[in-house]
């Protein structure tokens, strides 16, 4: 996925982290991600439900509930192998901007990233965060 973003048009950082827990901690800035300018609050997230540690529902339920600042604004894209209605509508209850579900071929799963790279960087207005 990393290599994906690279690859794509537009003006994309990718910054990943191992877990929900980690997850938490880049955004609050805490710990190893103290140095925003290093480290900066993300313009959108791609989460993976099946995080370990904190899985993707319970990361979502804080972001949008117990965050600091502004970061409950930060859209979150879902990107999941998980097709069940249940989980969808739990994303979307949650207040996700969009749910896709990885492609099981190599090239469709590559577009969707590169689709979803050009579409957060070059046409959708964002919050700033302060």
């Amino acid at each position: 996925m990393e290599r994906e973003f690279k690859e794509a048009p537009g003006h994309i950082r990718l910054h990943t982290v191992n877990d929900g827990s980690e997850a938490m901690d880049y955004i609050e800035g805490k710990g190893k991600f103290q140095n925003r300018h290093q480290y900066p609050t993300p313009d959108v997230i791609l989460l993976d439900l099946k995080m370990p540690k904190v899985n993707g529902f319970e990361f979502l339920e804080w972001l949008r509930r117990e965050s600091p600042d502004e970061h409950h604004l930060i859209p979150v894209v879902v990107m999941s192998s998980s097709a069940l209605e249940s989980d969808v509508k739990r994303a979307y209850e949650l207040h996700v901007n969009s749910y896709m579900v990885k492609p099981v071929r190599w090239e469709d799963f590559r577009n969707r990233v590169r689709a979803i790279g050009i579409y957060w960087a070059d046409h959708v207005q964002k919050p700033h965060m302060s």
